[in-house]
């Protein structure tokens, strides 16, 4: 069962289930980061279905109900219990009574602080669910803690404490909803990822004592989690993948794995459409990984497979584009649905195709050459200058991918002359917002062209390490060939083209902090 299905189980099972009465109909109250849990692993028909006649936020206004009760799903943070006792004062009543469920445990602080407070008397079941993080796909979860990585890497930053603590405790959260104990692993070189670590078997010793059953299967193999920060691996997001889903995300501007786009009526009119990129489209789940040609080519195969099937004379070739698919929908309504779903990705994966060969195809090479440090023929890389020149001064590239390029330009120089490279980013025209992205790269431990405090002591301690573990670093990070998937792997095992079991075993994390 995929962890999608197993919080959606918690929820509507665990949660909701039991106080269930045919008849009685309550309101759901939930936070930030319950709503974006129960939105992403819940269908809304599901929810009503168990007694629930309204969804309310937690932070927003509400309409008296004193008629229904309600139930809270909520982080267990001072913000959010302060909020729900406001429902209930007396003189501003919105409930008839409170069911309440925390996604983590309550801080004894807040144990006395509802304990004293007058709101108590309308509490009638308090209870902790554990479900701090948010499942992104069936083997992908995210902590929703977007903050994180400002707090982590900023130097001086207030309140990195205490962002610590709370990642700690909602990776306690999924140990305790998998029943797991794992064993945890860290850089110890990084004093905040070392913290978090520690934070977190303290947190699952907690456990332990207070369940002795926790975690006993000793039919199984133990589990490992690895806590790396973002510095651990800096060249990952600045290079454009080819692969499906990454390219979709990363051109097409996806918000909400929503894709919107505009459609032409058969009256020659357009109209907006918008669709919805999860696991519960299986085509989209078979094609996600694969790379972008490939993609097309298989689509391309399913029509004519389709289309074959539908027909008394076979087509021997079949060159498909975007129209063709549409007027073949036209002309066999009754299987309109099969077919939208194979034009849908058609033209997701077409319009990437188009964008990469409208002026990305030298930007993703120069990339894929400085992240390796060698040609596609296995040419070491002698001047950064020379690939980069020619697409900085390109008016056809956005400033966005031109802040990619320099940063992956100054990851592969281990710094450039300070006085040289300032001068780079003003004749590439870089606005001072996008520069500072680009000297920030300091705070992440890397070189740059400011001597600015990061986790080193300055410029030069940086830059001596950065050529210590620059060699092997590049030699760590695979290579993907624009003309073909399967290319040189780097360090061995492609990790992102691997099977998951093969990537890690069995519920083993990564845990990166963005």
């Amino acid at each position: 069962m995929s962890l999608k299905d197993l919080v959606s189980k918690r929820i509507l099972d665990d949660i909701l289930g039991p106080l269930f009465k045919l008849g009685e109909w309550r309101v759901l109250v939930l936070d930030q980061l319950s709503t974006s849990i129960v939105s992403s692993c819940c269908r809304m028909h599901d929810v009503m279905s168990k007694g629930i006649t309204l969804v309310e936020g937690l932070e927003k206004s509400k309409e008296p109900q004193l008629a229904r009760e309600a139930i809270y799903i909520m982080w267990p943070s001072e913000e959010s219990l302060t909020k729900m006792l406001m429902d209930f004062d007396e003189s501003f009543r919105v409930y008839k009574a409170a069911h309440v469920f925390l996604l983590d445990r309550l801080p004894p602080v807040l144990v006395t602080k509802l304990q004293q407070s007058p709101a108590k008397k309308y509490i009638r079941s308090l209870k902790e669910s554990y479900i701090g993080f948010l499942p992104k796909e069936s083997r992908v979860f995210t902590l929703n803690f977007p903050d994180s990585f400002r707090l982590f890497f900023s130097p001086g930053s207030a309140g990195k404490g205490e962002m610590k603590t709370r990642i700690a405790d909602q990776l306690a959260t999924l140990c305790a909803f998998l029943g797991e104990f794992p064993t945890i692993r860290c850089n110890k070189a990084v004093a905040g990822v070392e913290d978090i670590a520690h934070e977190l078997y303290k947190r699952l010793e907690d456990f332990k004592m207070q369940s002795p059953s926790f975690a006993t299967d000793e039919g199984k193999n133990k589990s490992e989690l690895i806590i790396l920060d973002r510095g651990f691996d800096v060249v990952s997001p600045l290079v454009h993948e080819l692969t499906y889903q990454a390219m979709v995300y990363d051109l097409l501007g996806i918000k909400r794995d929503v894709y919107s786009y505009e459609a032409t009526t058969e009256g020659g009119g357009k109209h907006s459409r918008e669709v919805i990129l999860d696991e519960s489209d299986p085509l989209w789940v078979e094609l996600r990984h694969k790379f972008i040609s490939d993609v097309i080519g298989e689509v391309r195969e399913m029509v004519k497979g389709f289309a074959d099937s539908k027909s008394k004379s076979p087509t021997a070739s079949y060159d498909m584009s975007v129209k063709k698919l549409h007027q073949m929908i036209k002309e066999v309504p009754q299987y309109q649905k099969e077919l939208s779903k194979l034009a849908r990705h058609f033209s997701l994966a077409e319009t990437c195709d188009k964008k990469l060969k409208a002026g990305m195809f030298d930007l993703c090479k120069a990339e894929q050459d400085l992240a390796t440090g060698e040609s596609e023929t296995g040419e070491k890389i002698d001047s950064a200058m020379n690939l980069t020149t020619p697409i900085l001064f390109d008016r056809k590239i956005g400033v966005y991918e031109k802040v990619r390029l320099m940063m992956l330009q100054l990851l592969f120089s281990e710094g450039e002359a300070k006085e040289g490279f300032a001068k780079l980013i003003q004749r590439v025209e870089i606005p001072p917002k996008e520069r500072s992205s680009i000297l920030n790269l300091a705070c992440l431990g890397h070189p740059s062209v400011e001597g600015r405090e990061g986790r080193g002591n300055g410029i030069e301690e940086q830059s001596q390490r950065a050529e210590e573990e620059g060699e092997g670093r590049r030699r760590e990070i695979r290579r993907l060939s624009l003309d073909t998937h399967h290319s040189r792997h780097h360090g061995g095992i492609c990790l992102q083209c691997a099977p998951f079991p093969t990537r890690l075993k069995i519920l083993s994390w990564c845990i990166y902090l963005v």
